[in-house]
């Protein structure tokens, strides 16, 4: 028997890999799907006894991460940046700075300009500084302001978007608290008419990725907890997380780092609006188990798409995969959305009482650009649409990927309530701010 020749033996090696690839695929889904452990609702319970409720922002130093902008002259990876972070020292104005903005300059001055300097050209820490390195390392504010800054832009961003909400909060100076946050004992608030503490702190940030130059995402987490001012008990905690753009150090290292800022101000502001609403206004769904999202072995938690479809899990950028089965292809550049409508008919099984009550439904819409895989710019949002559906009112780019989302907006009660934004994990329901890489997903078309 002739043997196959080299090219019928690499053909038939991609073969076999190709289904080894969808093989693995399709296991993963079903894994995902069947092996789902047993979920229940979440945590709420403190809504109906939160009372008056003041935000207090912890002082400890976060951890801080940038992988990808290396700080060893024989790691390279960040070798011709320091004239790209020359200026992010002076880039605060001498420190004056407000907000959110100035909790991002302050993350990037230690992080990656503050502790390791700009030597020999390479910018960045690889992990984060001990309290002694932060000690040493010479910088242009005190470390006690600049680490008091970064956890202040927290509480702030929780305040504002209270205050957009219209609930009102026991406000309290920064220096009444201090020795509260830096102890954890917070019953002398009670005096001052507190009867629960919304405590933030800013746990770990930074971009996180593998590779010398390889795409890495943005990050950011807040360990959230709720504490009675009578008793100093904690009655609730929970850690939620703020997964940005994915961008290689060229993106990020651009206009002197200004795509980075930008992305730790915008996880800032969304934390503080997640954190919020998840405190205060979110009603888990009361059938927390998966549903289809409209193709095989495609599942979401949430808000079940019905038009684009979604297609299982993110396995990677491959070629194929990714342009045959993980993007499901839209008609035109103007997509029709179309969504399970609230309540579905298993949450009215589920809490038939509460479902009964609800009233003046409404839903909020996402969609974001692709970019390495991940969620880019939020391109179109609408909040309120009275239908489960929706034609957007603007043409997408051609041949382009997108994420989206969904979630409904109602009264119970006569309180405002938000349900979880619709993904594919059962991880991500309400821990991993909108939209995030556990979203749904669709491509545009061609032009013609």
């Amino acid at each position: 028997m002739p043997r196959p020749s080299s090219s019928a033996g690499i053909a038939f090696g991609r073969r076999n890999r190709g289904w080894r690839t969808a093989l693995a695929l399709l296991l993963a889904l079903v894994l995902s799907a069947c092996a789902t452990p047993g979920i229940g609702p979440s945590e709420t319970q403190h809504q109906q006894t939160l009372g008056r409720v003041a935000v207090v922002a912890t002082e400890q130093l976060p951890e801080l991460g940038f992988e990808g902008f290396a700080h060893g002259m024989g790691e390279g990876a960040a070798i011709g940046a320091g004239q790209t972070f020359a200026g992010c020292l002076g880039g605060m104005g001498g420190g004056h700075c407000s907000g959110s903005a100035c909790g991002a300059a302050l993350i990037l001055l230690i992080g990656i300009c503050g502790i390791f300097g700009l030597i020999g050209g390479v910018a960045g820490a690889a992990t984060a500084p001990s309290m002694a390195e932060a000690a040493a390392g010479e910088g242009t504010l005190a470390r006690a302001f600049e680490v008091r800054t970064i956890q202040q832009s927290v509480r702030h961003a929780v305040e504002d978007a209270a205050k957009a909400a219209g609930v009102p909060l026991v406000e309290l100076p920064e220096e009444a608290v201090r020795s509260e946050a830096a102890t954890g004992d917070y019953r002398l608030l009670a005096g001052l008419g507190v009867d629960t503490v919304l405590e933030t702190s800013l746990t770990k940030a930074g971009t996180s990725g593998y590779g010398i130059n390889n795409p890495t995402m943005a990050f950011m987490q807040v360990r959230v907890r709720l504490i009675d001012t009578t008793t100093n008990a904690e009655r609730f905690a929970t850690d939620y997380i703020y997964h940005g753009r994915r961008l290689d150090l060229a993106g990020w290292s651009a206009n002197q780092g200004q795509p980075l800022l930008d992305e730790l101000e915008t996880g800032y502001l969304r934390l503080g609006t997640h954190i919020y609403e998840n405190v205060f206004e979110r009603y888990p769904f009361p059938d927390q188990g998966f549903h289809s999202a409209g193709g095989m072995l495609s599942v979401s938690f949430g808000l079940a798409p019905i038009r684009p479809p979604t297609r299982g899990s993110l396995t990677g950028d491959d070629s194929f995969l990714g342009a045959r089965f993980e993007w499901f292809a839209t008609d035109g550049l103007q997509p029709h959305f179309e969504w399970q409508d609230f309540p579905r008919p298993s949450d009215i099984a589920a809490a038939p009482d509460d479902m009964a009550r609800v009233r003046n439904v409404t839903y909020d819409l996402l969609i974001a650009r692709e970019e390495n895989m991940a969620p880019g710019q939020i391109v179109y949002r609408r909040d309120g649409l009275p239908q489960p559906e929706h034609a957007i009112a603007i043409m997408l780019r051609p041949e382009s990927r997108y994420f989206w989302t969904v979630r409904a907006r109602f009264e119970l009660d006569g309180r405002s309530r938000v349900t979880e934004w619709g993904v594919t994990h059962y991880a991500a329901r309400e821990k991993i701010t909108a939209p995030s890489r556990f979203s749904y997903r669709f491509r545009t078309p061609g032009l013609r």
